[in-house]
């Protein structure tokens, strides 16, 4: 199946935030944000396209998703979470799994993370992963993160390394695709796509709209787009059971 994808990440980009946007990007399936957006980007979106949003954030996301008192979480509303979750979409059967974040480079820094933590966290998603292996025949499609893997795309200086657990994960969970953020490309001759083992890692800096080829739709599945009304349902329900 092809899912077109409208893919967001780290600026606020006008061609994007605009009345024109459902005029130019209404045939997206879904809404990818990649960290680092304020939450009323998100819900702009959400609300001019009328498409699901799913999000990480950012290492950024103390100053521009949060407010009120610090430390306390201001989540773009109507929209998916996928920190350290597992989630697989209903109405496309699409499996996603999100990390958010960066390597830590501040102390006391908000949504970064050691290796170690980073390294739990992804431990802690591993029962999601292998039962979805045992039932589907695959662990995720499509990896949403806000850094990227080490050595693949990333840069030297602390703020701006990836994970290097990441690699790890890819390599076992073979998703078609990972999508991330955090490396600013302002050269567009510099290319935004690599390939590591066998998923296609894809920074998303500023926005990308992305025709992505996965699995086609299996038949049980397909049935439920006749039922559109139990899809969010679903959603709420398999999200709250992660959090």
């Amino acid at each position: 199946m092809n899912l077109r994808v409208l893919a967001v990440t780290d600026e606020v980009d006008p061609r994007v935030y605009s009345t024109s946007v459902r005029e130019r990007m209404g045939d997206v399936d879904l809404i990818i944000s990649c960290g680092d957006l304020p939450a009323t980007y998100l819900e702009y979106l959400t609300d001019a396209l009328h498409k699901d949003v799913y999000y990480v954030l950012g290492n950024h996301a103390e100053e521009i998703v949060r407010e009120g008192q610090r430390g306390v979480p201001r989540h773009p509303m109507g929209c998916i979470d996928l920190g350290f979750k597992v989630v697989r979409d209903p109405r496309t059967g699409i499996i996603f799994a999100g990390l958010p974040g960066s390597p830590r480079y501040l102390e006391r820094a908000p949504v970064q993370f050691s290796e170690k933590e980073m390294t739990w966290n992804i431990i802690k998603m591993m029962p999601r992963l292998i039962m979805n292996r045992i039932r589907y025949g695959r662990a995720m499609d499509i990896l949403v993160t806000h850094a990227p893997p080490r050595d693949v795309g990333d840069r030297e200086d602390p703020a701006h390394r990836g994970f290097v657990i990441m690699r790890r994960l890819v390599k076992w969970a073979k998703p078609r695709y990972q999508l991330h953020g955090h490396i600013h490309l302002y050269d567009r001759s510099q290319g935004n796509t690599n390939q590591l083992f066998e998923t296609q890692v894809i920074n998303v800096y500023p926005y990308q709209k992305l025709e992505l080829q996965l699995e086609r739709l299996p038949e049980v599945e397909a049935q439920q787009l006749a039922h559109p009304e139990s899809i969010r349902a679903e959603l709420g329900a398999d999200a709250e059971a992660q959090s």
